[in-house]
């Protein structure tokens, strides 16, 4: 399980596999275990790297608001980048991790050789009436409860939450052991921090290189975020899944993976 003191944090991150550098960014409350269906796939082909961001998983969580931010996330990754001598990388980005992936693309576009974004957007996405006050409500009882009672406080709150929960109930269990391996720091100030970070919807066009964007088609939230990343991404292809939500490298692996090897074997020629 190695780790790295990165920018005053110590980052967890797993590895496997050699070859060109592929690097899979988790989303909000998520961890390296959310690839557990693809680690196997690429390990074969490819050096992979799968990292807990600041204040999730095994990574240990700063104590003050402004030491979370996308910027920030980024960084953490061209330095773990620098750390194991990694020239140049496909990110993998799933909803926050596509944040991140977008704002290091954009500040570092000489070490990106491709984006695979799953289930983001460049800057806004649609949420919850009334969501604020759910938030805020969320918050309130992560610091003084725990992240356990927030989770099931917005279970049983957020209409979005409701709903999927109500057609899949097998990912309820699954979204909260999510939850449960987040930091009431990294839970608080990483939602926090997505509301500061400046979107990068007008930069889209700087982006050069291959890109392929999934959305599970019942995530209505990031529906017109991804038809914007098509649209403004140069040569880059939308792949809708049937049947997942917001995170179908989970929910649907085997039309996820199978799209993804396809996608890079072309990047990379194999």
């Amino acid at each position: 399980m190695p780790f790295e003191l990165i920018n005053g944090v110590s980052l967890h991150y797993e590895e496997a596999g050699s070859g060109e550098a592929i690097i899979l960014l988790h989303g909000y409350t998520g961890s390296t275990k959310d690839w557990a269906c693809q680690v196997p796939l690429l390990a074969p082909a490819y050096r992979v790297i799968a990292l807990d961001h600041r204040g999730h998983g095994m990574s240990s969580a700063p104590h003050e608001e402004e030491d979370y931010s996308i910027p920030i996330s980024s960084g953490d990754v061209y330095e773990l980048m620098q750390l194991l001598g990694i020239d140049r990388c496909c990110l993998i980005g799933h909803s926050m991790g596509g944040f991140i992936a977008l704002q290091f693309a954009l500040d570092h576009p000489d070490r990106v050789s491709a984006l695979v974004l799953v289930d983001t957007s460049s800057g806004t996405f649609d949420v919850a009436p009334g969501y604020p006050e759910l938030r805020a409500k969320m918050d309130e009882l992560a610091r003084e409860e725990g992240v356990e009672a927030a989770f099931e406080y917005e279970a049983t709150h957020n209409t979005i939450r409701i709903e999927r929960f109500r057609w899949h109930p097998q990912w309820r269990e699954i979204a909260r052991r999510k939850v449960l391996g987040t930091s009431v720091d990294g839970y608080i100030y990483v939602a926090r921090s997505f509301g500061k970070w400046r979107p990068v919807t007008e930069r889209l066009g700087e982006i050069r290189v291959p890109t392929l964007i999934f959305r599970g088609d019942e995530d209505a939230p990031f529906a017109a975020a991804s038809e914007t990343l098509r649209e403004a991404i140069a040569g880059s292809r939308l792949v809708i899944i049937p049947g997942a939500g917001h995170s179908p490298h989970e929910e649907a692996p085997g039309i996820f993976n199978e799209e993804l090897a396809t996608f890079l074997a072309d990047v990379y020629r194999k």
